[in-house]
Protein backbone atom coordinates (compact mmCIF):
# COMPACT_ATOMS: atom_id res chain seq x y z
CA UNK A 1 0.00 0.00 0.00
CA UNK A 2 1.36 3.64 -0.86
CA UNK A 3 1.87 5.77 1.70
CA UNK A 4 -0.88 8.73 2.14
CA UNK A 5 2.19 11.20 2.23
CA UNK A 6 3.25 10.73 -1.67
CA UNK A 7 3.09 13.79 -3.56
CA UNK A 8 6.18 13.80 -5.93
CA UNK A 9 8.24 11.16 -4.05
CA UNK A 10 7.50 8.02 -5.83
CA UNK A 11 8.16 6.85 -9.32
CA UNK A 12 6.23 4.11 -10.81
CA UNK A 13 8.26 4.02 -14.04
CA UNK A 14 7.60 7.42 -16.12
CA UNK A 15 4.99 7.77 -13.67
CA UNK A 16 5.14 9.98 -10.23
CA UNK A 17 2.87 10.19 -7.77
CA UNK A 18 1.23 13.29 -7.60
CA UNK A 19 -1.64 12.60 -4.84
CA UNK A 20 -4.71 10.46 -3.78
CA UNK A 21 -8.11 11.27 -5.22
CA UNK A 22 -10.24 12.43 -2.87
CA UNK A 23 -13.65 11.00 -3.96
CA UNK A 24 -11.78 7.80 -4.93
CA UNK A 25 -8.97 7.02 -2.53
CA UNK A 26 -8.04 3.98 -4.11
CA UNK A 27 -6.82 5.90 -6.85
CA UNK A 28 -3.62 7.59 -7.28
CA UNK A 29 -3.36 11.00 -9.62
CA UNK A 30 0.21 10.70 -11.59
CA UNK A 31 1.97 12.64 -14.06
CA UNK A 32 3.79 11.01 -16.70
CA UNK A 33 7.08 11.60 -18.53
CA UNK A 34 4.93 13.26 -21.24
CA UNK A 35 3.51 15.36 -19.07
CA UNK A 36 -0.19 13.95 -18.81
CA UNK A 37 -2.07 14.18 -15.83
CA UNK A 38 -4.02 10.71 -15.30
CA UNK A 39 -5.61 8.45 -12.02
CA UNK A 40 -4.41 5.05 -11.83
CA UNK A 41 -5.58 2.31 -9.07
CA UNK A 42 -2.61 2.27 -6.65
CA UNK A 43 -2.78 -1.23 -6.65
CA UNK A 44 -1.86 -1.25 -10.37
CA UNK A 45 1.07 1.39 -9.78
CA UNK A 46 2.74 -0.88 -6.73
CA UNK A 47 2.29 -3.97 -8.68
CA UNK A 48 3.81 -2.57 -11.91
CA UNK A 49 0.44 -3.21 -14.23
CA UNK A 50 0.95 0.46 -15.30
CA UNK A 51 3.98 2.67 -15.75
CA UNK A 52 3.07 5.22 -18.30
CA UNK A 53 -0.22 7.10 -19.98
CA UNK A 54 -0.12 4.43 -22.77
CA UNK A 55 2.69 7.00 -24.32
CA UNK A 56 5.76 4.58 -24.26
CA UNK A 57 5.76 1.74 -26.37
CA UNK A 58 5.55 -1.88 -24.74
CA UNK A 59 8.86 -3.61 -24.01
CA UNK A 60 10.57 -5.82 -26.56
CA UNK A 61 9.78 -8.78 -24.41
CA UNK A 62 5.71 -8.29 -25.00
CA UNK A 63 6.60 -8.12 -28.97
CA UNK A 64 8.51 -11.10 -28.64
CA UNK A 65 5.86 -13.08 -26.96
CA UNK A 66 3.77 -11.83 -29.53
CA UNK A 67 5.57 -13.33 -32.12
CA UNK A 68 6.04 -16.85 -30.22
CA UNK A 69 2.45 -16.96 -30.01
CA UNK A 70 1.94 -16.38 -33.77
CA UNK A 71 4.07 -18.88 -34.77
CA UNK A 72 2.21 -21.34 -32.08
CA UNK A 73 -1.00 -20.54 -33.88
CA UNK A 74 0.12 -21.49 -37.14
CA UNK A 75 1.98 -24.77 -36.20
CA UNK A 76 -1.30 -26.02 -34.77
CA UNK A 77 -3.24 -24.66 -37.69
CA UNK A 78 -0.91 -26.50 -39.57
CA UNK A 79 -1.18 -29.29 -37.29
CA UNK A 80 -4.96 -29.29 -37.76
CA UNK A 81 -5.14 -29.49 -41.17
CA UNK A 82 -2.57 -32.77 -40.85
CA UNK A 83 0.93 -31.30 -41.97
CA UNK A 84 3.18 -34.13 -40.39
CA UNK A 85 5.54 -32.71 -37.49
CA UNK A 86 8.75 -32.67 -38.95
CA UNK A 87 7.43 -30.14 -41.05
CA UNK A 88 7.42 -27.65 -38.18
CA UNK A 89 11.04 -27.12 -38.56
Amino acid sequence: MISTDIKGRRKFGFLTAQYRDSQRPHRISCRCGCSRLIHVAAEDLTNGTVNSCGCMPPPPAFWNRQAELRQQRAREALFAAGMPIGAFR
